[in-house]
């Protein structure tokens, strides 16, 4: 047997020392029977029985205390925590969250339940779901040793309880998420002005490139914005040139994109009347393919009772 027994007593309670992997957070403080006491001679002799040396240091309370070995780690999924409890019950108000690996100081004895002051945060953890003892003094060096790597300092030079992480209380959490949520307001807030003024950008560069074709013959049926285009024809292919598929005929065209009112209406939009359609340009007018006589051109806006205005950009 291991020299190693020889450096303390194990604790009187297994639970309270035996590191269990962490379930869902709706599951991480439940209640658990407790394991009956182990005394040596029973460890000693299914040591014996299993012909077979435990690693036993792990579960020992040693001679000299290690200087992290007051701590305890929350130890749970990634993607949950651990409910720190005003008292030692599940039934108890969470006072606190711990998240992997957060870190607590140890306040009272360890049993099924184990008062842990983590931050701001004083309550119960279900000792089933914390790494303690050794095993916590191994984490806590783990992880200095990770921040040391990081910063490119020497491991000595780190203070561990500047780089633990501590439970978040409920009136923290509280807060944090009322500032996620504004962040999110404030993006998505900042993505729409984006799109906006790219939709801008691209609107007038659409207008710019219709306008090019001022003059140039209308042709019932045509698309062609050299040789003639009839009114959707000639919207069609405005828009085909920056890669954007819209109906051939004007009363498909009154169902693509998004429906907008004139008084929204920016350059690029597209201005619909019953059997017409043109661009808008801005400023009260379209450019479009007008009639036989007129060919491609600029018109009012208003000129014609309004059916639909349609964003398609």
């Amino acid at each position: 047997m291991s020299s190693n027994l020889k450096k303390g007593l194990f604790l009187v309670t297994v639970i309270g020392v035996v590191s269990v992997s962490g379930e869902k957070a709706f599951a991480a403080d439940t209640e658990a029977a407790l394991l009956p006491g182990v005394g040596i001679e029973e460890v000693l002799n299914d040591c014996y029985n299993a012909k077979e040396e435990l690693n036993v240091e792990s579960y020992l309370v040693p001679t000299e205390k290690g200087e992290y070995l007051d701590m305890a780690f929350a130890n749970v999924d990634a993607d949950t925590f651990l409910f720190v409890r005003s008292e030692p019950t599940k039934e108890s108000e969470w006072v606190g969250k711990l998240y992997p690996d957060y870190a607590a100081k140890i306040m009272g004895p360890v049993g099924e339940w184990t008062k842990v002051q983590s931050g701001t945060v004083t309550g119960y953890v279900c000792t089933k779901y914390i790494t303690i003892g050794n095993l916590a003094q191994q984490k806590a060096e783990e992880i200095v040793r990770t921040a040391a790597e990081a910063s490119g300092q020497a491991e000595s030079s780190i203070n561990g309880e500047d780089v633990f992480h501590y439970a978040e209380s409920r009136e923290e959490e509280a807060r944090r998420l009322q500032e996620e949520a504004r962040a999110a307001e404030e993006e998505a807030a900042a993505q729409a002005l984006q799109r906006a003024q790219n939709a801008s950008s691209l609107g007038q560069a659409v207008v710019d490139y219709a306008c090019q074709f001022i003059g140039n013959p209308y042709v019932w049926g045509g698309t062609s914005l050299t040789d003639g285009a009839d009114c959707s024809g000639f919207v069609q292919s405005v828009y085909a040139n920056f890669g954007i598929s819209l109906p051939r005929t004007t009363w498909d065209q009154e169902y693509a994109g998004t429906g907008i009112s004139y008084e929204e209406a920016q350059p690029g939009d597209l201005i619909l009347y019953e059997g017409h359609v043109g661009i808008y340009m801005g400023d009260g007018q379209i450019v479009n393919a007008i009639n036989a006589s007129k060919g491609i051109g600029i018109i009012p806006a208003t000129c014609m009772n309004i059916k639909t205005v349609r964003r398609v950009l």
